[in-house]
């Protein structure tokens, strides 16, 4: 199959690191075609070229190819090292993110040395992730099965920080560290950076996210719970 997308070269993303090394306008403006042309057009390609099967695991996708891709200038505000450009981009697959706040996503992001993708499912309220804790508790078997699903699809599981206390002691032995993550993230990562030079790593993706939809599918049901009592609001 022919896609859009044909790869981003050693040579873009080592121009994406000087640029953030010079950490310089003047630098940025003189070579700002080229790192559009070198990597942020082609993740935007990419976006593209993933849209049928993302579409077909969620018709409710917004895949809007520039919204979708991080920008190479940072937001300072906040940034404490106050670098003004970055030097790993990522994409984010999602529901329109003001009408569904807090939604799970798939994502790909690549490093100077590495590049990775999964699904993740980010709260930060306590309320709000104890919805999808109670959900893994009441359907562990369904659960479980997604969980195997994410790993037949290559992703590790990964959460930020843990819960110490435990409020379903009594809780089947294999679902007991998903029911104290604060947050969830199933992953894949590789140091083989040259493989997104490259339109197979569509094809991987395809496969992987398609594979993992079951987790995908879960989550989202917990998103909506959250929504329909009021937990999390669309924005205005």
């Amino acid at each position: 199959m022919e896609y859009n997308y044909k790869g981003i070269s050693q040579k873009s993303i080592e121009l994406l690191c000087l640029n953030r090394f010079n950490d310089s306008k003047p630098f940025y403006e003189e070579h700002k075609e080229e790192i559009k042309q070198g990597i942020t057009v082609p993740l935007r390609q990419m976006v593209l070229d993933l849209s049928d099967v993302l579409y077909d695991i969620d018709s409710e996708m917004y895949l809007d190819p520039v919204r979708a891709v991080s920008r190479v200038a940072c937001d300072t505000r906040g940034n404490r090292s106050k670098m003004k450009y970055r030097e790993n981009m990522w994409v984010f697959f999602r529901r329109y993110k003001k009408a569904y706040p807090e939604a799970p996503f798939y994502y790909f992001e690549f490093y100077p040395d590495s590049y990775g993708y999964g699904l993740v499912f980010w709260t930060w309220n306590a309320t709000n992730i104890r919805v999808f804790h109670k959900m893994i508790y009441e359907q562990p078997k369904r659960f479980l099965k997604a969980v195997k699903a994410c790993a037949d699809a290559g992703f590790d599981f990964e959460a930020r920080d843990f819960y110490k206390k435990e409020i379903y002691p009594d809780a089947p032995k294999a679902i007991k560290p998903f029911l104290l993550a604060k947050n969830f993230a199933f992953s894949y990562r590789s140091f083989d950076i040259q493989r997104i030079n490259s339109s197979e790593i569509i094809n991987e993706m395809k496969l992987a996210f398609d594979i993992a939809r079951p987790m995908y599918e879960f989550m989202l049901e917990a998103h909506k719970k959250m929504m329909s009592e009021g937990l999390i609001k669309p924005e205005e």
